[in-house]
């Protein structure tokens, strides 16, 4: 649940950064292309953590790069930080009709900092309620959309281009929840492959989903397309996904601020002060506009993120006994 709570953000439940990405006429096929990366990504992420065992992601990083652990410091960082001020603006966003002043993406901030202070548990047990309720509401609109559409559309078109798209797509998601997996602590190695494949597996099939209902609809253009949609299926429908929508920001939003706030525990004062210049930061960031953070930035987080991927990965290679990697050493008498 923390998984799919970190990924099903804003641009995720919108559509938008799935347009972002992909453009229009989106290939269904990149559903299971993203669904195999996803796995992958999350098996490393947790086998990594598990094997470190490490609580802030800063000590991870002192472990994978040693003394140039500074470097994916400052990624990860300004990552969550970028994260954080999408979800503000995009809470700004969809209130936007309620109340014309941008005030409910810092007060979603500012609960989000009261429940980070449980820890993990916390954070655990706030996704494990409300990403069910994500999964139903998402998949209930996207069925709506359906009958809208000729459904031959809806495969898109396949270009082999979809490849290293979904790869930075899904590097781009998953650098907020690497920053949350690698400190989760000790895992068996059946809870990581269970949690991985069962994370992928929904995230694939919403995928699918939404990328069938933005082709046939061709609601590509709408700031949030997928609320776009709903209105159109109904008001009861648009006013459950606004809700919706509201809540997997916050989901978001909880992850971003776990880890800004985690590795500024114990490096400044006390944790009032951090979670304060937190939701500060993410609020100044967020007057950048919703559609402008994810359409400049989450591109180029992702492309970055693939190099951390490749340090997680040579950090594994490196410790773990892979014959087919490493060399035996051969005993002389």
């Amino acid at each position: 649940m923390l998984i799919i709570g970190t990924m099903i953000g804003a641009g995720f439940c919108s559509g938008r950064e799935i347009v972002s990405f992909f453009g229009s006429g989106i290939s269904v096929f990149v559903a299971p292309v993203c669904g195999i990366i996803i796995f992958a990504a999350c098996v490393l992420f947790l086998t990594a953590g598990a094997k470190i065992g490490e609580k802030s992601f800063d000590k991870v990083n002192g472990v994978l790069l040693g003394k140039y652990h500074f470097v994916a410091d400052g990624f990860l960082l300004l990552n969550n930080l970028i994260v954080l001020s999408a979800m503000v603006a995009g809470f700004n966003s969809l209130c936007r009709s309620l109340v014309p002043v941008p005030v409910f993406g810092t007060v979603a901030a500012i609960v989000c900092a009261f429940i980070v202070g449980r820890g993990a548990k916390g954070m655990l047990d706030c996704n494990f309620l409300v990403v069910p309720v994500i999964i139903v509401s998402l998949a209930a609109v996207c069925f709506s959309a359906f009958k809208t559409g000729i459904m031959d559309a809806s495969l898109g078109v396949f270009r082999f281009r979809i490849f290293p798209i979904s790869a930075v797509y899904v590097s781009m998601n998953m650098m907020l929840a690497s920053t949350v997996l690698t400190t989760l602590g000790k895992l068996s190695k059946k809870q990581i492959i269970l949690s991985s494949a069962l994370a992928a597996a929904f995230i694939t099939a919403l995928l699918a989903l939404l990328i069938t209902a933005l082709n046939c609809t061709g609601n590509y253009a709408a700031e949030m397309p997928i609320l776009e949609i709903s209105s159109g299926a109904g008001k009861w429908l648009y006013v459950i996904l606004s809700i919706v929508t509201g809540i997997s920001i916050f989901t978001t939003m909880l992850t971003a601020v776990g880890g800004l706030c985690g590795y500024l525990e114990g490096k400044f004062a006390g944790k009032i002060f951090n979670s304060a210049v937190v939701i500060i930061a993410g609020t100044v960031f967020s007057f950048l506009g919703f559609t402008r953070v994810v359409s400049l930035f989450y591109p180029l987080v992702g492309v970055l993120g693939i190099a951390y991927v490749a340090v997680c990965a040579h950090y594994m290679r490196k410790t773990e006994k892979y014959p087919l990697l490493k060399r035996k050493k051969v005993r002389t008498i």
